[in-house]
Parts: C-alpha cells; sequence; structure tokens
C-alpha cells in the first residue's frame, strides 16, 4: 500500500469552545497577540474518525479576550487505517504531511467559525491571520487508542 496517499473525507464540524471578555480588551491599546494550539484524537475507532482540533486565543495585556476552539472530524479509509495503526503500542500513527493538511482545513474552518460567531460584533475586526501549519507539529502524529 502506498501510504503516502491517505484517502479521508471531512465528516463533521463542531464549536467546542466560543467566549468573548470584553473587560479584557481595550480598544485604546493596539497590541494583540496570538495563542495557537491544536489537538488531535480518535473519535470513532470503528468508523476510522480522527478528530483535529484548533484552539485560537487573542490577548491583550497578556489578558484572553477571544477564544475560540472547533473540531473537525475526518473519516479515513478503513484499509489505510488499519495500515497506520500499532497494535503493540494501542495507538495510531500518520504522518506530519497527512496532519499538516488535516490541521489546515480545520484552522481555516476554524477562521469561517470565528466570522460567523462575531459578525456585528467588534471582535468581527479580529481576523485569524495565516498560520504555518508546518510549524505547529514536530513530527509524526501518535494518538493512543483507549
Amino acid at each position: 500500500m502506498n501510504k503516502k496517499n491517505i484517502p479521508f473525507m471531512l465528516q463533521g464540524i463542531k464549536t467546542l469552545e466560543f467566549a468573548t471578555m470584553r473587560e479584557a480588551f481595550s480598544e485604546k491599546k493596539s497590541l494583540i497577540e496570538l495563542g495557537v494550539g491544536a489537538d488531535f484524537g480518535i473519535k470513532s475507532l470503528e468508523e476510522c474518525q480522527i478528530s483535529c482540533s484548533p484552539e485560537i486565543t487573542f490577548f491583550q495585556d497578556e489578558k484572553p479576550f477571544l477564544k475560540i476552539k472547533t473540531a473537525c472530524y475526518f473519516i479515513v479509509d478503513p484499509e489505510t487505517w488499519k495500515a497506520y495503526r500499532k497494535p503493540e503500542s494501542h495507538s495510531i500513527c500518520f504522518p506530519k504531511g497527512f496532519t499538516d493538511h488535516l490541521l489546515m482545513i480545520s484552522i481555516g474552518t476554524l477562521r469561517g467559525v470565528l466570522h460567523a460567531k462575531t459578525e456585528g460584533t467588534e471582535f468581527n475586526q479580529f481576523i485569524l491571520p495565516t498560520i504555518n501549519v508546518t510549524t505547529l507539529s514536530k513530527g509524526d502524529v501518535e494518538i493512543e487508542i483507549a
């Protein structure tokens, strides 16, 4: 099997967390910092479903004023899923290129959710900039199977 080609499809999207803290934001101050993180998990072992959950926090004076976390759920081809299983360690390990691609899709989705959630508010001015997802992960992603 060619392990470089991983057939998958986006199956679902969920907003896990969304919060605005108006009291922590001042229009008079211009310095805005951005916190970025992401997690991968197994949503369904039977359905060969992996989740990617990016989380973005906007800070001002080290205080968060806007936070959002979403999840994208992807189904991986069952035969391909089996090829990446590591039964000896009760885990599955996907290559960095594949997980970077899922993360890129998930962050783009988060960007759209952020816009929709803040539309018509003062927080809509905070558009998530482009993010080089290849710098967020150090290598292949190994996920423990419970």
